[in-house]
């Protein structure tokens, strides 16, 4: 069993975040049915069984990490978790970049139409940094040692850069498929179109993410960092500065900034495939073993 796990480790990645995953948000479900998250968060169970499907990727990641290469697998996984060091402008990058783009869509769509209406500070903004913290651990926390810290290196073993983000963005997106049930969270099935967006979003996204990530030397820090502003920038911190907005215009807004996203992806990944051209062996081969799908 060890051995087909090591050969086929995407595989058996996939197979194991769906079976966490599906047994949290499926349980999920099946007591609460579709209630909206709004509804859950004062349910303490619900919370539990949220964050059950929510940490499949990085359990999944942990437990065939540990399985197959045992406390000196873990121990890497756990370096590069903690890894800090690296350069600052790709922390500045990670921290920044997300903002950066919703202030500039933001920007852009006020320059053409009025219909966001005038900033206004509302009262409750003070209470944002605690709700930016839960932000940080319903998602980045939960995810990012499986998508950033264990499928993308398995997969950058066998696939180009675009290829890798290209699979990392669809398997992100349809993980999702699940939390359709649950108004407030992702798009429901009812909405191909919005969909067909949030799977183009997912991609984009991971083809930075993983620029940011391999020129900060394989930290999932950075992609942690990266993943939570990207969740918080335009709904956390610019959408309650214009609470005149319709749902229209916000929904023009992140338009726009999957226009951004997807100018930003090229040079993402023109310098992920450089630094790692660079990091290879004289001879142009990773230094690393590729391995099967």
């Amino acid at each position: 069993m060890k051995e087909r796990i090591s050969h086929y480790p995407v595989l058996a990645f996939i197979a194991l975040t769906a079976a966490i995953t599906g047994s949290g948000w499926g349980l999920l479900l099946t007591i609460y049915g579709r209630a909206p998250i709004d509804a859950l968060i004062s349910q303490p169970l619900a919370i539990v069984l949220i964050y059950t499907g929510a940490t499949g990727p990085s359990l999944a990641a942990i437990i065939l990490t540990g399985y197959t290469k045992g406390k000196d697998g873990l121990r890497e996984l756990g370096h590069r978790f903690t890894r800090i060091k690296f350069p600052a402008g790709t922390w500045l990058l990670a921290m920044g970049l997300p903002l950066l783009l919703a202030v500039m869509a933001t920007l852009l769509h006020s320059i053409f139409s009025e219909t966001l209406g005038d900033i206004v500070l509302p009262a409750w903004y003070r209470l944002l940094p605690p709700a930016l913290f839960v932000a940080l651990l319903a998602g980045p926390l939960c995810e990012e040692v499986g998508w950033r810290g264990y499928l993308q290196p398995h997969l950058l073993n066998r696939f180009s850069v675009t290829g890798t983000a290209v699979i990392i963005g669809t398997i992100w997106c349809f993980w999702h498929i699940p939390l359709s049930f649950t108004p407030g969270t992702t798009p429901p099935l009812s909405s191909p179109g919005a969909w067909g967006l949030y799977w183009v979003d997912t991609i984009l996204v991971s083809a930075i993410m993983l620029a940011i990530v391999v020129h900060a030397s394989g930290s999932i820090l950075a992609a942690i960092a990266f993943h939570w502003m990207s969740n918080i920038a335009l709904s956390g911190i610019l959408q309650p500065l214009y609470p005149a907005a319709t749902d229209s215009a916000w929904s023009e807004v992140q338009q726009i900034h999957l226009v951004l996203l997807a100018i930003c992806t090229p040079i993402a990944l023109w310098l992920a495939h450089r630094r790692i051209n660079r990091d290879a062996e004289p001879n142009g081969h990773l230094q690393q073993r590729r391995q099967h799908l």
